[in-house]
């Protein structure tokens, strides 16, 4: 565009207006020339614009839908997947993940995962980038913040140039598995040793039933209060405990199967509560017409439940019953200065293996069984107290595994002492 002065006019000196006007004429139609041209270089550039918003909007509508094609498999794994950055921060965690971790990232996301569950070797996996698995690991979950066994993998996430830039853990929950594997072991194990006692059981209780009958004999025949006649009547208490020792070997070595009849599961667990309550009651205060409160424990006895009869056998389950809460009498009065506590109760449940259940715990405020003693509880022969013959417990295990049913030991939750818990699965049994 020219910025040369209006020309003059010679003769005059005075600006030549004509060559002006032209001059302006000129420099307007050069000014909308470029405007023109100017316009035009902006429509493209904003069509341009446009078609790139619009591939921007359309591939980020297709990350958006990915995103959330991803979120759908993953939360559709029923493996555990956990992602984290380079700092450890919980980038991706998986429904299956957020379930099992409730405890431990009970808001996941950016939750700094070193922190939370420095048992996982992620941190490691950062450090050295290197795989790491399989290997198994144990958490609380869930309400009750039972352990949990976790089996899993970790494992670099790498850029194309190797850097690391986070890292990825897959993991599964094999608690049930573990206890099937370890249920297996102990039949294994009861097997053999159930074929190795009943053939020993067998050669001793014939001899046994001749030296109690000739110490009974001998027994008859000696004065009362003398020295001999108190040999005699121990020697026929030691057989007549060993007598029982190997009734109770052959019960669980060879079972009979459950002869199965309707039964109100609550009335039974009743009756069982109101025997022991008298034997206690009895073996505390043998005086008649003692008071209930002079008893070694206090039995208390609640009913939830409302499903009617089931069909299972009454004598095995009465046997299975009175061991239990015989058991927690027993040891929270040995444990305690004071009356000791027992809480029996019965209700209708659902569990996720066995289905519609009835339940049965028996809860004391004794000390309680240990970690490393519950693995072994139900052994035969396995017993913390002095009188015991560690049959009790498998006997009872036994009956119960043969109505299709489970039974457990924990932490009794409001008593503190130890928990024992029968499941009989209703639709099993019948009911």
């Amino acid at each position: 565009m020219s910025t040369d002065p209006a020309p003059e006019d010679t003769s005059t000196g005075l600006p030549d207006l004509g060559a002006a006007l032209r001059l302006f004429d000129e420099t307007t139609r050069a000014l909308e020339a470029r405007a023109r041209r100017l316009e035009e270089v902006l429509t493209v550039k904003q069509q341009e614009l446009e078609a790139a918003n619009s591939e921007l909007a359309v591939r980020y509508s297709e990350l958006d839908r990915l995103h959330a094609w991803l979120e759908l498999i993953l939360s559709a794994v029923p493996s555990g997947v956990v992602a984290v950055d380079r700092d450890g921060r919980v980038t991706t965690c998986n429904r299956a993940a957020r379930e099992a971790l409730t405890v431990e990232l009970p808001e996941p996301d950016g939750a700094d995962y070193r922190a939370a569950c420095p048992e996982s070797p992620l941190w490691q996996v950062l450090a050295e980038g290197v795989t790491k698995g399989p290997y198994e690991r144990r958490i609380s979950a869930g309400p009750d913040q039972r352990e949990r066994v976790l089996a899993g993998h970790a494992s670099p996430v790498c850029a194309s140039d190797g850097a690391i830039l986070g890292a990825v853990e897959v993991f599964e929950d094999v608690t049930e598995l573990r206890g099937l594997e370890q249920q297996l072991e102990r039949v294994e194990r009861l097997k053999a040793l159930g074929e190795m006692a009943a053939g020993v059981a067998h050669e001793i209780r014939n001899p046994l039933n001749g030296v109690e009958g000739f110490a009974s004999l001998l027994a008859r025949d000696l004065e009362d209060g003398s020295t001999q006649r108190r040999y005699a009547d121990a020697i026929i208490d030691g057989v007549r405990h060993l007598n029982r020792t190997v009734t109770g070997l052959l019960e669980f070595t060879r079972p009979r199967e459950p002869q199965r009849r309707p039964v109100p599961p609550d009335e039974l667990v009743e009756s069982c509560v109101e025997l022991v309550r008298a034997e206690d009651v009895a073996l505390a205060s043998p005086r008649e017409g003692e008071a209930d409160e002079q008893a070694r424990a206090r039995i208390e006895f609640v009913s939830r439940w409302d499903r009617g009869r089931i069909a299972i056998d009454g004598g095995q389950i009465r046997q299975v019953l009175l061991n239990l809460i015989q058991n927690a009498v027993q040891i929270c009065s040995e444990y305690r200065d004071t009356q000791g506590q027992v809480a029996v109760a019965v209700s209708a449940i659902s569990d996720e293996q066995l289905g519609a259940c009835c339940q049965v715990t028996v809860d004391d405020n004794g000390p309680g069984v240990s970690e490393d003693q519950r693995p072994n509880i139900f052994l035969p022969f396995h017993t913390t107290r002095e009188r015991g013959t560690g049959l009790g417990l498998a006997v009872a295990h036994t009956l119960v595994q043969l109505h299709g049913g489970s039974l457990s030991v924990d932490t009794a939750p409001e008593l503190g002492g130890a928990r024992f818990t029968m499941l009989l699965p209703i639709e099993a049994t019948g009911g």
